[in-house]
């Protein structure tokens, strides 16, 4: 539910106001700010914090001709026609008033004094001059003022205050208030860039996109989707200024409405110079140095929504048709242009040539900007476009995880009138499309393995290597996936898509299998590969890159690599989301959950679909995690729901990323038997497909849930997982198996200098653990001090660890165990049934834990666990 708008304060502003009116300095203050930055407000929450009442005088361009007409309601004691007279009249009654609440004179508002007539403002100046009230002044920035008016701050009479528009922070905050919640952060972008932080502007947005359906609450943020919507107040409000304006600065103004920014040459070829020149003086177009150009801007974003919305169609058309005439002349277009050629050619009326469009489209899908893509393809195919048509269309429903819509357009498909270069781009697409996007892998494997031999050529059976290192990928069959993946990568004659396919398998087989050094050189070797494939490939191959680094220690490193990603995917919000997913995993290894859940909060709401994906699943598996970490079970539980709800045949290949996330929803709930063995079972799906550096995750989950038999395997994967990772999980099993302190202490150490600062806190506490049951006070101090302290720069992490150290009650684990489901209402007998106990071992442990915390009865247990 939205709810109201709260005034913001522009607290150094408003408290030096109201300091100067409360003591005296100065008998008034002038705000002076542009239209709808909440001049009007902040005066009446001015006047309002001093007194309850004030006398009001507001300039209107109505009365701005007329004599003293914003003082109309004051002159009712005279009918002299003797300006004198109604002067003295005015100022009688304004004075009568006497003292306000607060002691001080009392307060005369003024507001929009710029449009005062020349007597209005002077008695305003003669009330200054006189002190015989204190007044507030608001004056619109940039507008004609009055001589007497501008004199009362130019003589020092009132005290000048700018009063700024928003912020982005300011904004944000607003946003958040009203709405409920966050808005992901490429909707506030868009919000940002249209309002320019101006209040007025700004709930008008809102409102209108709120009205309009294209402002909308999805996974806990609200997004925005299309143009920000303008309302029918706003709408009118911006329209009377351009009914004032002529119509050759109108025509520039027209021009950029449809298109912008353009280059001011460009712009030339449409309108005249001195229009131009009389549009910048009116303050409705900015010019800016753009490397080597000028390039022209509207003045306000909102001005090309107005136009927009009141051009008629066939206006709207002769505008667009034009400049398509001009941009087509640009020597070189570049790829934005070429998508904005192509886009003005479809809604103008007139029949576009297929290639421009197939040729937008292509730069669309390259860009990441996928609905439109679809969009140009779509009418290139409806104009006969032929195969490059359909293959650009199929492709950007693929990216957006519309598979069966994909599956459709590639089906229609006829391979036999096809040349062997398209029919090889035809089958590895579909087949990729068909596995992944629609869920149909066995239709998949069995297309490919039925239309495979079609492709003889050498370059082209490269991209057949590729796909096939793809299939083997997601089939588990990792070995064969990096033998493949490195035949890719040795074919100097592969296809761009095909080097980036293949190495995406590569890097993805060689990060869970423990082979994490190794990734790095085989994901270079795509980057000139990926930078003229599909734009959301790149981000494929980037997760299993910074996870790699992750893996095998090297944080920093996966920090830079995400932020290189991060720099890639700028303006496009999908190809953002994937590279928040990155982003979240270095997040939560390093302790910065805060940012974590932001990026993969935001990403999961980006990426939300009907089908299945396996960005939602790996956003959902990493939010899990941060959400146990941060104590919020029910929060990790739903995450959870989510990534189960993306799992599938065509995933199953993830199946172990799982079971870990089910293991830390049931650890942070209590239920450490449970977790223990959801985090087994995810170790044993990871050890069948050789997933072993998955598996050492999976492992060390189980460890800190209290399964210490894990040392053997770790030591064992110590052995040929890349990294410290498996070694250290394996040393701190053992060191937990023997409630060795200072070996934890020395482990947490290690964690804590290669920068894993929540695994680094968690071994602390059970450091802290460990020396409370040898009674070594001092040796449990430290430890929990150092955990605690590190959990605070994990923006107050609270694992299952961290907590137990926190509040140590002298149980053994079963006994905490038991005490926790007590604890949740649960009877004896689901006590039991749930930890596969008979109902009398309960009662002993319930028997035991009372008797060790002195209590008299299994209620109070309930009461002291949930404390």
């Amino acid at each position: 539910m939205v709810g109201l708008w709260p005034v913001l304060d522009r607290k150094a502003a408003f408290e030096g106001a109201r300091e100067l009116l409360r003591d005296g300095r100065s008998c008034g203050v002038v705000l002076v700010g542009t239209a709808g930055v909440g001049k009007t407000t902040m005066a009446r929450e001015l006047v309002g914090s001093l007194t309850g009442e004030a006398r009001w005088i507001v300039g209107t361009e109505s009365t701005q001709s007329i004599p003293l007409g914003a003082f109309a309601p004051h002159l009712a004691r005279t009918t002299s026609r003797d300006p004198v007279v109604a002067l003295r009249a005015v100022r009688d009654v304004l004075a009568e008033d006497g003292s306000a609440p607060d002691g001080g004179a009392a307060i005369v508002g003024v507001d929009d004094a710029h449009l005062l007539d020349e007597f209005s403002a002077g008695l305003v100046h003669q009330l200054a001059v006189g002190r015989d009230v204190r007044l507030v002044v608001t004056v619109r920035s940039g507008a004609p003022v009055p001589s007497a008016i501008e004199a009362l701050w130019k003589d020092g009479l009132l005290t000048p205050f700018v009063v700024e528009p928003f912020t982005r922070a300011e904004m944000d905050e607003e946003l958040h208030q009203v709405l409920g919640a966050p808005v992901e952060r490429f909707s506030a972008d868009a919000i940002w860039e249209a309002s320019e932080g101006n209040p007025l502007f700004l709930r008008h947005l809102v409102e209108g996109a709120l009205d309009g359906g294209t402002l909308r609450r999805s996974g806990g943020v609200w997004q925005l989707r299309g143009r920000p919507g303008v309302s029918a107040a706003l709408a009118s409000l911006l329209e009377s200024r351009f009914a004032r304006t002529p119509r050759d600065a109108l025509d520039v103004v027209d021009y950029l409405a449809f298109c912008e920014p353009l280059e001011l040459e460009v712009l030339s070829e449409l309108v005249s110079r001195r229009s131009i020149e009389e549009a910048e003086r009116l303050d409705l177009v900015r010019i800016r140095d753009v490397g080597n150009a000028h390039v022209v801007r509207l003045a306000h974003p909102l001005f090309g929504e107005v136009i927009r919305d009141r051009a008629g169609v066939l206006a709207a058309q002769r505008i667009k048709r034009r400049l398509v005439e001009v941009l087509r002349e640009s020597p070189d277009p570049g790829v934005v242009t070429s998508m904005r050629i192509a886009e003005l050619a479809v809604e103008s009326g007139i029949e576009p040539d297929p290639e421009l469009l197939v040729r937008g489209a292509e730069d669309a899908i390259a860009m990441a900007s996928l609905e439109l893509g679809a969009r140009l393809a779509a009418a290139a195919v409806r104009r006969g476009g032929g195969f490059d048509a359909s293959f650009a269309l199929g492709r950007a429903l693929m990216w957006q995880g519309k598979g069966d819509d994909a599956e459709e357009v590639f089906a229609a498909v006829d391979p036999d009138e096809l040349c062997e270069y398209d029919v090889a781009r035809w089958l590895l697409t579909r087949v990729a499309s068909l596995y992944l996007e629609a869920g149909r892998p066995q239709e998949a494997v069995a297309l490919f393995r039925r239309e495979r031999d079609r492709i003889s050529d050498p370059m082209l059976a490269v991209s057949v290597v590729a796909l096939d290192a793809v299939l083997h990928l997601y089939d588990r069959e990792l070995g064969t996936a990096i033998a493949l993946a490195r035949e890719v990568e040795a074919a100097p004659e592969a296809h761009p898509w095909a080097r980036a396919s293949g190495v995406f398998a590569g890097v993805a087989a060689l990060t869970v299998s423990g082979r994490g050094l190794e990734v790095g050189a085989l994901a270079a070797s795509a980057w000139e590969a990926i930078s003229h494939g599909d734009g959301l490939l790149r981000f494929h191959i980037g997760y299993f890159e910074v996870l790699a680094l992750t893996l095998v220690g090297r944080l920093s490193a996966a920090e830079s690599t995400a932020a290189r990603y991060r720099e890639m995917a700028a303006g496009q919000p999908n190809s953002a989301a994937l590279a928040d997913v990155a982003s979240g995993v270095v997040e939560l290894t390093g302790g910065r959950l805060d940012d974590a859940a932001e990026h993969l909060t935001e990403a999961l709401a980006v990426l939300d679909r009907e089908t299945r994906s396996e960005w939602m699943l790996l956003a959902a598996v990493s939010l899990c995690q941060v959400r146990a970490a941060q104590g919020k079970g029910a929060d990790a539980a739903a995450a959870l729901a989510v990534a189960e709800r993306n799992s599938g045949p065509e995933l199953a290949f993830f199946d172990p990323l799982i079971d870990v996330a089910r293991a830390w929803v049931a650890g942070s709930a209590g239920e450490v038997s449970a977790a223990v063995h959801a985090a087994r079972r995810g170790a044993d799906l990871a050890a069948r497909s050789g997933q072993f550096a998955v598996e050492a995750i999976a492992l060390d989950v189980a460890t800190t849930f209290g399964d210490y038999t894990t040392a053997s395997r770790l030591g064992e994967l110590a052995a040929f997982v890349d990294g410290p990772f498996a070694r250290v999980a394996a040393a701190r099993a053992q060191a937990l198996a023997k409630a060795d302190g200072p070996a934890l202490d020395a482990l947490a150490a290690e964690f804590e200098r290669t920068g894993t600062l929540l695994a680094a806190a968690d071994t602390y506490a059970q450091a802290a653990t460990a020396y409370s049951r040898s009674n070594d006070r001092r040796g449990e101090l430290t430890s929990a001090a150092k955990a605690h302290w590190l959990a605070s720069r994990c923006d107050g992490a609270t694992t299952p660890a961290l907590a137990k150290a926190a509040r140590p009650l002298p149980l053994t684990d079963r006994e905490r165990e038991v005490a926790v489901l007590v604890g949740r209402g649960l009877s004896n007998k689901d006590i039991a049934r749930r930890l596969v106990l008979s109902v009398r071992t309960v009662e002993g442990h319930i028997y035991r834990a009372c008797e060790k915390l002195a209590l008299s009865h299994r209620s109070d247990l309930a009461k002291l666990v949930r404390v």
